[in-house]
């Protein structure tokens, strides 16, 4: 698993925000940077905030509803793989 702490969010976060998007997330998005034609599309095509990425996982038909603090570390994990997407 990569974490990339210097983006935005420290490793415990991360790694919790990589779990929470496996097993809430992963299912339907991909999180290359490229299109993979997964069902929801890939998170880390546009360049969105950490805001509006916790805004768009609030809406999201999850199995089980997440705690903000969840939000915010799935929010800030799949910024900190679209900023290192981008920056590939």
């Amino acid at each position: 698993m990569l974490l990339l702490a210097g983006c935005g969010g420290n490793a415990s976060t991360l790694a919790r925000g990589h779990a929470i998007f496996m097993e809430q997330c992963g299912k339907c998005h991909s999180l290359t940077g490229h299109d993979t034609r997964a069902d929801g599309g890939d998170l880390a095509l546009p360049r969105l905030s950490v805001a509006d990425i916790a805004s768009f996982v609030r809406v999201m038909p999850l199995r089980r509803p997440l705690s903000r603090d969840d939000e915010l570390a799935v929010a800030r994990y799949v910024h900190a793989r679209a900023v290192a997407a981008h920056s590939r």
